[in-house]
């Protein structure tokens, strides 16, 4: 049994972290407004409403694998209940619910934001624009298997664009969780993921479960590519039910 992995995208602009203010405690309105750019500012009232709808669904016995979120979905739960669940940060380390009762992850890339949020004790979610990268970003950041496994990609069909952007990522959220055993001084080519997880051929638009491993753990994710964007959300799978 996989852990469970909540998931759920939303539109991040101005008008929308205006009708989201709302459902955002006064402790959360005045995080979001020390934020300088007002992009920012849209991304992490948006992204905090995210996760807090989540985490109401998970407590209504619903499960939301992956979710566009939107004014219908929204309200489905009382204001007070998103008021009674506030989400800490940034400034004070990775973003949390105060009460601590499920791990959580933020993440934001133009106007779209996401959250993902789970009953294990981690979480990392990574959503990121496609776009095209120069040849000196792979060397930097992907490992000579993470490169080949690119280019068998590439060579099957699938944008070279897209695949890479979806790679860093899936390194980016596996980073975010905090359960990689890395060295103190370390570059993301210490994460090496096997490349496609689990072996499938991913093209946009995909989106797919996969179990992979990095750093000797293991872990269950979820991929989302279009042609737009990137999305790479994934949890730790504890040792009594590791995933083969």
């Amino acid at each position: 049994m996989t852990p469970p992995l909540a998931i759920a995208v939303v539109r991040a602009d101005e008008a929308a972290a205006a009708r989201l203010e709302p459902y955002l405690t006064a402790g959360e309105r005045r995080a979001c407004a020390g934020q300088r750019a007002a992009a920012r500012r849209a991304q992490s009232a948006c992204a905090r409403v995210a996760a807090k709808w989540l985490r109401l669904e998970l407590a209504a016995g619903r499960r939301a694998p992956l979710v566009a979120l939107d004014a219908a979905a929204l309200e489905a739960h009382p204001r007070a209940d998103y008021l009674a669940c506030a989400v800490t940060g940034p400034g004070g380390g990775p973003p949390r619910f105060e009460d601590g009762a499920l791990a959580l992850s933020l993440s934001h890339a133009g106007d779209l934001a996401a959250a993902a949020v789970t009953t294990a004790r981690a979480v990392g979610v990574d959503v990121e624009r496609v776009e095209a990268r120069a040849a000196a970003f792979a060397d930097e950041h992907f490992t000579p298997r993470e490169r080949e496994g690119l280019a068998r990609g590439a060579a099957a069909g699938a944008p070279r664009a897209a695949l890479e952007t979806l790679l860093w990522s899936a390194k980016e959220a596996l980073y975010k969780t905090g359960a990689l055993d890395l060295p103190a001084r370390f570059s993301f080519r210490d994460i090496d993921v096997a490349f496609p997880p689990g072996g499938a051929r991913l093209a946009p638009p995909s989106v797919r479960a996969f179990a992979l491993t990095a750093r000797g753990g293991q872990f269950f994710g979820r991929a989302v590519l279009t042609g737009a964007f990137a999305l790479f959300a994934t949890v730790p799978v504890p040792p009594a039910i590791a995933l083969g």
